[in-house]
């Protein structure tokens, strides 16, 4: 069965503006620029909502989408999706993965911290890859290059650029989890700073060239070169001023998961209301996840002090639901013409 959305809706959620779609245009860009704005003229007030963001993303968007991940076979149209026994093995092992990223903070908390960097980086940029290629129409100058630089240099924006602006913000996150999880400090942050001067040196090399690497291919790949350099320089700007909970909780609701969104609206059975309709879809699933944050938590209250270490906590669970969603995200484009 072919699944499309309703012509109108889709309309209107993907109207043109240039080469790309107003809402998903619209809302990542106008929240970006409004909270670097805000920030550079409010800093004292937005430092007291400084976890707002992320708090909120437990029902809005954040957790939410990744709830359809479950029906994705289905309508992608995958052969197997079709077939009840193989789709409930899929569940148990997305489950699965799921519990075991969950465990490894626990059992193996600094590589579980630094792991869930990494795949944040990937599948972020991932993500941005996706829209910049088949919304904005970016072309493969040099072929898989052009795709691991774009990839390498998005997923480098929101992850390791605040990582190098703002560490001491990552070693309270990986002491909160610490904390959360009865590991007392998980990585010490006390006697020293997260990164070593030689680590956080290179790094910044590393991510400079990836990031010079990228600016040069989107010269000759981009169809919407100055909307394209725009954007990167208001990413690089905002994660670079603004502190890591606010901006990474913005881009993680109003960029990343809203993207998404978008691509799930196209995977969407012909509904008078898909939008209602996509919303009823991930409601279940989203209320499994926000009961298992309820239980993480009443589970790990004793060492929960404060609003940081229940952040921390939340990161925690995201980190283990972002495996399978991630994993899945990266098999839904082996398939031409996936959403």
């Amino acid at each position: 069965m072919k699944w499309t959305s309703d012509r109108a809706a889709v309309k209107l959620w993907l109207r043109p503006v240039g080469a790309a779609p107003l809402p998903l245009t619209l809302i990542p860009w106008s929240s970006m620029a409004l909270l670097l704005v805000l920030w550079l003229l409010f800093p004292q007030s937005l430092t007291r909502l400084m976890y707002l963001p992320l708090l909120v993303s437990t029902v809005l968007l954040g957790i939410p989408h990744g709830a359809l991940d479950h029906l994705v076979p289905t309508r992608i149209g995958w052969r197997w999706g079709q077939r009840l026994g193989v789709v409930v093995v899929y569940i148990a092992v997305y489950a699965l993965l799921a519990a075991l990223a969950l465990g490894l903070w626990w059992l193996l908390p600094c590589a579980a911290f630094w792991g869930f960097v990494l795949l944040s980086c990937l599948h972020w940029g991932h993500g941005d890859l996706h829209y910049l290629e088949t919304v904005q129409g970016r072309r493969r100058w040099l072929g898989r290059w052009s795709a691991a630089v774009t990839l390498l240099a998005r997923g480098s924006l929101p992850i390791l650029v605040p990582l190098l602006a703002f560490p001491e913000w990552f070693g309270r996150l990986a002491s909160g989890v610490g904390q959360a999880f009865g590991q007392g400090e998980i990585i010490k942050t006390a006697s020293g700073p997260l990164l070593s001067a030689p680590v956080f040196n290179a790094l910044a090399v590393v991510v400079g060239v990836i990031l010079l690497g990228y600016v040069a291919d989107t010269l000759r790949s981009s169809r919407v070169l100055l909307t394209e350099l725009a954007e990167t320089a208001l990413l690089l700007l905002t994660f670079l001023l603004v502190p890591a909970p606010l901006s990474i909780g913005i881009y993680f609701t109003l960029w990343h998961a809203w993207r998404h969104l978008g691509r799930l609206l196209k995977l969407q059975p012909v509904a008078a209301r898909p939008v209602l309709r996509l919303s009823r879809d991930l409601l279940p699933i989203s209320l499994i996840a926000l009961a298992l944050l309820g239980g993480l938590y009443l589970w790990a209250a004793p060492q929960v002090h404060n609003l940081e270490t229940f952040a921390a906590l939340y990161l925690a669970l995201i980190a283990a639901l972002t495996l399978p969603h991630a994993l899945l995200v990266a098999v839904m484009d082996l398939k031409p013409g996936s959403a």
